[in-house]
């Protein structure tokens, strides 16, 4: 649905990801108001979900919480308007870790302690396969860490058709899902929490 919006209404790509910065962001915050938090913790994989962190991760921390980014992608290999959004974190010095040539483990499991919120941009719905390597222990982490999660579109590790989690799936409290909710999202309340549906400016249209 995105790429009919970019393709045949010709609404720029980068106008969809700031609006689901945006929305995310906002949630975000709706629960630090109710918790009492002012951190949080970004993980943002590869691709446009992950350019959706980096855009939240900016609107948080304009908002006065103390945000850091853990990102999976090197800059190098980002589509464009990821690396945009990224580039704009680098200028603000917001605190960015590189986990694309390794995870430091010890710093992981540091960040997921305190009274903080956890925004889960790694996978979106084109995952295609059983999550593995160090993003299955990644989101084994962010489970057990007890703290609240607001995904983006949707947590990471789940099958959007489906309901299915790929071998592991991100628990969230809140999924901040894109444009419409997911077929799958009837038989994923256990991971995805409360859903909001967030409008980032697709036309209705679209959808008919």
């Amino acid at each position: 649905m995105d790429r009919k919006a970019i393709e045949e209404v010709g609404i720029p790509s980068l106008i969809l990801m700031e609006n689901a910065g945006i929305a995310c962001a906002g949630e975000v915050l709706k629960l630090a108001g109710r918790k009492g938090f002012r951190e949080a913790l970004l993980f943002c994989g590869k691709g446009n979900n992950g350019g959706d962190g980096f855009a939240a991760a900016r609107h948080l921390y304009n908002k006065g919480l103390k945000t850091a980014v853990f990102f999976f992608q090197n800059p190098s290999e980002m589509k464009p308007d990821p690396l945009t959004n990224f580039g704009i974190l680098e200028k603000m010095k917001i605190p960015l870790v590189d986990c694309s040539r390794g995870v430091d483990w010890k710093r992981l499991k540091r960040g997921l302690s305190g009274r903080k919120a956890v925004v889960d941009a790694l996978f979106g719905t084109g995952l295609a396969r059983e999550v593995g390597g160090p993003f299955r222990q990644v989101i084994q982490l962010i489970n057990d860490s007890g703290l609240p999660v607001v995904a983006v579109d949707v947590p990471s590790g789940l099958n959007a058709d489906t309901g299915e989690a790929m071998g592991v799936c991100v628990r969230a409290d809140v999924t901040v899902t894109l444009g419409r909710p997911k077929i799958g999202f009837k038989k994923a309340k256990g991971f995805t929490g409360r859903v909001v549906v967030a409008d980032i400016s697709i036309p209705r249209v679209l959808y008919e």
